[in-house]
């Protein structure tokens, strides 16, 4: 028999992880069979059990590819140098122009309600979003020592609000697809501005 090489174990988990992905994101996790996935990849149920023992396994997998797109795109935000502010008003738009944008972010959203009852894939989430916020405060300290950000409030605590800023913009867009991604980044520059500071003049 001949051996199967790395590249070829590699490409068949990904189509399976494909499949599964298609499946996952117009019927969500829990309405979705393992038979489901198994007709979606087009494969014997003994080639996809060779990979993945269980639906769990394949949610898990799946959760955290899901989470992945938004460690990438802010990581990549943060490379470019750019302000924090801007930067965190782009990202809506970085979003979608990643690879099958609206469907990974669905998935994200059913990640996120599915750490609340599975721990492990919570702790591997966790471990995932605590590098890009380790990130995004030394990003934020640069910004204090540069003087472009004030320097009384925590940068921990800075980072983790800027966070739900994108995750609330994946929120949104699940249940509002037609939500405008430039309008968002509009709005977050705004409000990071201090649009609505409490010492804003009144009128």
């Amino acid at each position: 028999m001949p051996k199967v090489s790395a590249d070829y174990l590699s490409a068949r988990r990904a189509h399976i992880l494909d499949a599964a992905a298609t499946r996952f994101a117009e019927q969500g996790f829990h309405r979705s069979s393992m038979q489901d996935v198994i007709n979606e990849a087009g494969l014997s149920p003994g080639a996809v059990y060779r990979y993945f023992r269980s639906k769990d396994d394949i949610i898990v997998a799946i959760s955290l590819e899901a989470m992945a797109l938004v460690e990438t795109v802010v990581r990549e935000g943060l490379e470019s140098g750019r302000p924090i502010g801007h930067l965190i008003a782009d990202l809506p738009a970085a979003l979608l122009r990643q690879s099958r944008a609206d469907d990974r972010m669905r998935l994200a959203v059913q990640a996120w309600g599915e750490a609340l009852r599975n721990p492990t894939l919570a702790e591997a989430m966790q471990d995932g979003l605590a590098g890009v916020l380790y990130a995004l405060s030394d990003r934020v300290r640069a910004a204090q020592q540069e003087g472009s950000a004030s320097s009384e409030a925590d940068a921990a605590e800075i980072a983790r609000v800027l966070l739900a800023l994108v995750q609330g913009f994946i929120l949104q867009r699940c249940m509002e697809p037609l939500i405008d991604p430039d309008a968002f980044g509009r709005a977050i520059r705004g409000v990071l501005s201090g649009a609505l500071m409490d010492d804003v003049p009144t009128q």
